[in-house]
């Protein structure tokens, strides 16, 4: 028998969803939505994540017992199935450049793992599921770091600096960006917090709630915001079907994995799978101009995987609900 209650509360996720999403993209509009975009997305990084990641680990009854390793597995395979499936797909095509080949495997094997996929784990599962989504959204952040700047340095140049000079400041970097990253200072910060006041009951206070819901919206208008609907020239500058197989295969097999592994439905599995199926990085468009490869592939992915993204977002969600109950 069908259940409408739970249909209907399915219905209204997906249009919150969209409704946040349509938002942003109608704000473009505006003649100051560019630097609207810029605070909402350093409010989003700096202020709105950390601040609910200390509330999440307040709010865990046993943080002990969260597979820190299993997440961190998940975060690496996803990207890197990508990543080898596309290089399989592409490395005997003698009609690409090498400038080519490294913007298109930098795109799809680096996903959207915060503004895209943060909101819909908001309206699927709440907060239960930020603390694993911001394990995951590290692992993605070293392994750009990382893997990123050597397929950057293979592929590209750096505007006059030499590739040893860069992989070493690459090591630096990513010791770096992991300790100083804002939601990663969120959980740092609530760790002690809660060494010092122990669990906190989050869920019975509103403020928390009202706070959690406004920041779904700010991060779904940014999704719109950074959102351009493609040119019809722009479906034939790159190679969609093989964008789709490996962004989205590459995320799926990393999901298929996950299908396996002893996690929480609620608290990661659900997370993991909403970001390994996430479309591509706008800021993979930043790594491609510094490395030289050819921006233009980047972006043209990064805007039509996205759509793709969003126009199966609904069957998505679906199949994860399904997963829930």
């Amino acid at each position: 028998m069908v259940d409408f209650s739970e249909l209907g509360v399915l219905a209204l996720n997906i249009s919150i969803i969209y409704g946040g999403i349509i938002a942003g993209f109608l704000l473009k509009k505006w003649s100051k939505s560019e630097k609207l975009g810029k605070w909402l997305t350093f409010a989003g990084i700096n202020i709105l994540t950390p601040v609910l990641l200390v509330f999440v680990i307040l709010g865990i009854d046993d943080i002990a017992s969260i597979s820190w390793g299993l997440i961190l597995l998940i975060g690496f395979l996803s990207c890197i199935f990508s990543l080898i499936i596309d290089w399989l797909m592409i490395r005997k095509k003698t009609n690409m450049t090498k400038a080519e080949k490294g913007a298109e495997l930098s795109t799809v094997t680096f996903m959207n793992a915060l503004f895209y996929p943060f909101p819909i784990i908001l309206a699927l599962v709440g907060t239960e599921g930020l603390l694993t989504a911001t394990v995951f959204l590290i692992a993605n952040m070293l392994l750009r770091n990382s893997l990123g700047v050597i397929i950057g340095v293979i592929f590209g140049s750096t505007k006059g600096k030499s590739s040893e000079s860069t992989k070493r400041k690459s090591i630096v970097r990513i010791l770096l960006d992991m300790f100083l990253f804002p939601p990663t200072l969120g959980m740092i910060l609530g760790i002690i917090l809660r060494s010092i006041i122990g669990t906190v009951p989050t869920n019975d206070y509103i403020a928390l709630t009202v706070f959690q819901n406004v920041t779904m919206v700010i991060m779904l208008a940014l999704v719109g915001l950074s959102f351009k609907i493609p040119k019809r020239s722009e479906w034939k500058e790159v190679a969609l079907g093989r964008g789709i197989i490996t962004r989205f295969g590459g995320g799926l097999l990393g999901v298929l994995i996950l299908y396996f592994l002893p996690l929480p439905i609620v608290a990661a599995k659900i997370p993991l799978a909403i970001q390994s199926l996430s479309p591509p990085a706008v800021a993979n468009t930043a790594y491609a101009r510094y490395f030289e490869l050819d921006d233009t592939i980047t972006s043209r992915y990064i805007t039509l995987l996205t759509l793709v993204g969003l126009i199966f977002l609904p069957l998505e969600i679906g199949l994860l609900s399904l997963w829930l109950n």
